[in-house]
């Protein structure tokens, strides 16, 4: 057959998503990623790997996919470190309310131990009885991957956003000296919201930029009615902008234009 190995794995994917094998197709599509050959030499340095399918709206895939690479984070390290918090009886998904659909669905796979997987499936009938509501595999997973990676999903009292730790700091030093970080963000959001204030293009970083855990999060309360429209206005300001931006990342953006970058 002609064509690169690339080539090939290319139309072996795409043939598999037309037979219906979307699972193998993804699997196939992580190898050819950027660095896809380090998930693949992980999973035979850790062990047999099942994919665990996520179904969920594609802008919030896309936003994990987008902080994971900004933040060097891969999803099967994080998937797993979630699996073992749970099991270790450190860490429980907080219960999600009802959320507005934001649009179109997608599938995010991500390959998870296989061990784990099992051990975490066993307990959870226990896990579900004990918190009151129901804990799933991929509740557990979305919400640890979201949780680190400062993605919002719009749920919970406060919009964690993740950063450079240097950032973080600063943010956090302007907080306790009684800048009000919540009002700052409410006033801008509104502005943006009713069209007085226009958001400038923010930089996309490179990817990995903040690898080697040099980053931190920070938690800013926002009204939920504003909160809402963050999250539908996204998908609209990413297409203005030329490039994605997600509530976490406007957030930010605000944030730092509104106090400025820290100094060395």
């Amino acid at each position: 057959m002609a064509g690169s190995i690339r080539d090939r794995l290319t139309a072996a994917a795409g043939q598999l998503k037309k037979d219906g094998h979307h699972d193998y197709a993804s699997a196939v599509e992580s190898v050819l990623a950027p660095d896809g050959w380090k998930q693949l030499r992980a999973t035979a340095e850790q062990g047999v790997a099942t994919p665990l399918s996520m179904t969920m709206d594609a802008e919030l895939k896309s936003a994990i996919t987008d902080a994971a690479e900004e933040f060097g984070a891969p999803l099967r390290a994080l998937a797993e470190q979630a699996y073992q918090k749970v099991l270790a009886g450190e860490w429980l998904p907080e219960k999600v309310g009802r959320r507005r659909t934001r649009g179109r669905k997608a599938v995010l796979q991500v390959p998870v131990d296989a061990g784990l997987r099992h051990q975490v499936q066993q307990e959870l009938p226990r896990l579900t009885e004990e918190a009151g509501y129901r804990v799933t595999e991929s509740s557990i997973v979305v919400a640890w991957i979201c949780e680190e990676l400062g993605v919002d999903r719009g749920t919970g009292a406060a919009m964690v956003l993740q950063m450079p730790r240097q950032l973080r700091d600063h943010f956090a030093a302007a907080r306790d000296r009684g800048v009000a970080l919540d009002e700052i963000v409410d006033r801008r959001v509104r502005q943006l919201v009713d069209g007085s204030w226009e958001l400038p293009r923010p930089s996309k970083m490179p990817k990995g930029t903040w690898e080697n855990d040099a980053w931190g999060k920070i938690g800013v309360r926002i009204d939920d009615n504003l909160r809402d429209a963050l999250h539908e206005m996204a998908p609209e300001l990413s297409q203005k902008l030329g490039i994605h931006v997600y509530p976490g990342t406007i957030v930010r953006q605000i944030l730092t234009l509104e106090l400025g970058e820290p100094t060395e």
